[in-house]
């Protein structure tokens, strides 16, 4: 896997939670990548292996992603996962059961009732 591929992708810092904005899905891959990178460089400071630090930055990699809560926070899991899996981060495995994972949260999504919809069906115009 190349290190600096990851560097180069990862220059927008993580926002502090506080923040009311939502996140792009560039700025989730960001900071998985951000994620990725910051524990490679400790666990190869700290005198790993290469095949190590990447088995634990990969793990870093998927728990920085987004929680699967609602629709742009699933579509923004989706990029993370197939970035990550485009990088090496994520094994084709995984990320076919994490794709799945985000299949089934947006089907739970649209089985929720709808706050806007009115109830019954619209009547028909008459003309």
């Amino acid at each position: 896997m190349e290190n600096s591929a990851l560097t180069q992708s990862a220059k927008n810092p993580r926002k502090p939670a506080s923040a009311a904005r939502a996140l792009t899905a560039k700025t989730a891959i960001a900071i998985c990548i951000k994620e990725w990178q910051s524990c490679y460089d400790s666990k190869q400071a700290e005198g790993e292996s290469v095949s190590s630090a990447e088995c634990d930055a990969n793990e870093a990699y998927r728990e920085a992603m987004p929680v699967l809560s609602d629709r742009e926070s699933i579509q923004n899991f989706i990029a993370c996962t197939a970035h990550g899996m485009l990088i090496g981060a994520i094994l084709s495995q995984h990320g076919t059961q994490l794709l799945y994972a985000a299949q089934v949260a947006v089907g739970a999504l649209n089985r929720q009732p709808k706050s806007t919809r009115p109830p019954g069906r619209p009547k028909k115009s008459t003309k």
